[in-house]
């Protein structure tokens, strides 16, 4: 089955086996629209909602998800919304190939086990991503992800973002009635 979801001009379809975008999807997409990047990568990009905002600003989008249906979701989403992404299938930077302005990464951050990779990675997934991100990234380029407060500690986030060598700002933060999300902007 799938269900539609409407932000703006923009309309996607979601099957049941791919994150439907929520708080947090809706979160990251208002930063977005302050960002105007060359090329961007959306990790982890489920339905492809993200990357179309990206390439509906004019920036040149690389989406990838671990998820075969996901990436199927995507490459639909992108030809419904007119717009031109490269969508891979990819688990983290497994075949990613290329340097970014801009990572985003709204990963699944709760975290219950077994892991689900729609919904729970913990921080486990968030220490592999900022390990390997930053050989993806160009010179004054830029992450920006989401985590929540279920996710790990704070403290212990920061200390995470800190040990690989970044220098972070908190973007934004949003209460909702079960977590508080908290968006990192990460450079290095």
């Amino acid at each position: 089955m799938k269900s539609k979801f409407f932000y703006r001009d923009i309309v996607v379809e979601v099957p049941d086996s791919v994150y439907f975008p929520r708080d947090d999807s809706i979160m990251l997409a208002e930063l977005l629209e302050r960002e105007k990047p060359e090329t961007a990568l959306d990790l982890g990009c489920g339905s492809g909602f993200l990357a179309i905002l990206l390439a509906k600003r004019g920036c040149k989008v690389t989406a990838a998800d671990v998820n075969p249906k996901a990436v199927e979701a995507a490459e639909k989403n992108a030809a419904m919304n007119f717009v031109d992404i490269k969508i891979i299938e990819s688990d983290l930077f497994q075949n990613i190939k290329y340097d970014f302005d801009l990572i985003v990464f709204n990963p699944p951050y709760l975290p219950f086990e077994p892991y689900d990779l729609q919904w729970s990675g913990g921080i486990d997934l968030i220490k592999k991503f900022l390990e390997d991100a930053k050989s993806h990234l160009k010179k004054d380029g830029k992450i920006i992800f989401v985590v929540s407060n279920l996710t790990a500690p704070e403290k212990e986030i920061i200390e995470v973002i800190e040990k690989n060598g970044y220098k972070y700002k908190i973007f934004a933060r949003r209460k909702i009635p079960w977590e508080e999300l908290i968006a990192f902007e990460l450079k290095l």
